[in-house]
């Protein structure tokens, strides 16, 4: 099937059903080989679509466009819009019933670089995919994306932001309901280390960036720096677990200072030696001490020797004392010299005037760097 228009408003191919099982449009190539394509459509004008998929009915299975692609480098539905300005789409697909879907794409192939869907534009206020679900209620999606193979670069959805400036976005989720995600991400294997939500950026970038709160249910890794205003534990009451929380503050420091303590009891002679793990040296550097005699004063209690050989000793105590240590090391390993964290920063010159805690400070909202951040951020397209 082959669809042009010339005209500014005109459309390349229509499709309108209204069955409650029917397909607006459905294209279908069947050949294995080649870059087979089921349904190509191309527009040219600022305002016009490349293909245009309608299905009327309100209810059941209904699609505005299906393209199925059985080919290891084929496209189920693919769509360029080539105009360079104007509010374009390579591919947009809209849908108003509460089961519905805005654009539905299967690759069925088990192996290869397949795409479900597929929209690329050339445009600096395109969509390469667009998708819409306007039902404010039920299980809406307006883009739902998912993968069968076992690729390790298989994609439920994807997407890529090619300009080298601006603010563009590869992907972007935004939702208006109390209850609903931006976006959302779901891992379903048991098996080897699959990732529900993944992003990659420069240093100077985000690979995931909101600018509210954000919460973690499980372990979270991180490989890098973590930079915070505050931090602390929250946990179930000890005392009564069912009615209230504990919580404890972080304990800080400007070193990347490492934290060890114990109890010894002295021997005969009043002195002990405290053991460390064969590591200890290895990590740490510029050792400080502190000990605590318990039960009675040790006023002549004192260091005797430093730690060397991953061990320090103790002197100047009673027969059978017990003493309580505490022993603090910088970290020196090699991820902590190359990245030592800076006590004291100028901000740079666009976050000058602005805070990261605003109303903290006394200054409205809209001098958070936040704030300023996320309205920089925001598309302007709808």
């Amino acid at each position: 099937m082959y669809g042009q228009a010339d005209s500014t408003n005109g459309t390349g191919v229509v499709g309108i059903i209204g069955g409650d099982s029917g397909w607006g449009v459905y294209g279908f190539a069947t050949s294995p080989t080649a870059s087979s394509i089921g349904v190509e459509g191309q527009s040219a004008g600022s305002n016009g679509a490349g293909v245009k998929g309608y299905a009327s009915s309100t209810s059941g299975f209904t699609s505005g466009a299906i393209g199925q692609a059985d080919s290891t480098s084929g496209t189920g539905v693919y769509g360029t819009a080539i105009a360079t300005s104007g509010t374009t789409y390579g591919v947009q697909g809209w849908n108003s019933s509460t089961s519905g879907t805005g654009v539905y794409g299967t690759a069925t192939a088990a192996s290869g670089s397949t795409v479900g869907v597929e929209g690329d534009t050339a445009s600096p206020a395109g969509i390469g995919v667009k998708g819409v679900n306007s039902a404010t209620s039920g299980l809406a999606y307006g883009v739902y994306g998912t993968t069968a193979s076992a690729d390790e670069d298989a994609t439920g959805v994807y997407g890529h932001a090619t300009a080298a400036s601006g603010n563009t976005n590869g992907v972007w989720g935004q939702v208006d309901s109390d209850g609903g995600w931006g976006v959302y991400g779901s891992a379903t294997s048991t098996t080897g280390k699959p990732v529900a939500v993944g992003g990659n950026a420069p240093s100077n970038g985000w690979a995931l960036y909101g600018g509210g709160n954000a919460a973690v249910t499980g372990d979270l890794h991180v490989t890098g720096t973590l930079s915070k205003g505050g931090g602390s534990f929250k946990i179930d009451h000890p005392l009564d677990p069912a009615n209230k929380f504990l919580y404890h503050s972080f304990v800080e420091s400007p070193d990347m200072k490492n934290v060890y303590d114990g109890v010894v009891t002295l021997d005969a002679a009043g002195e002990a030696t405290v053991s460390l793990p064969d590591w200890i040296e290895a990590l740490n550097r510029d050792f400080r001490y502190q000990l605590t005699a318990i039960g009675s004063s040790a006023p002549d209690l004192y260091v005797k020797s430093e730690v060397k050989a991953n061990a320090f000793s103790i002197g100047g105590g009673k027969a059978g004392q017990r003493i309580s240590w505490l022993l603090t090391g910088i970290r020196k390993d090699a991820w902590a010299d190359a990245h030592r964290i800076p006590v004291e920063e100028d901000k740079p010159a666009d976050e000058r005037g602005l805070y990261l805690h605003p109303t903290e400070n006394g200054q409205p909202a809209a001098k958070g760097i936040d704030a300023v951040r996320n309205a920089a951020m925001k598309p302007q397209h709808k």
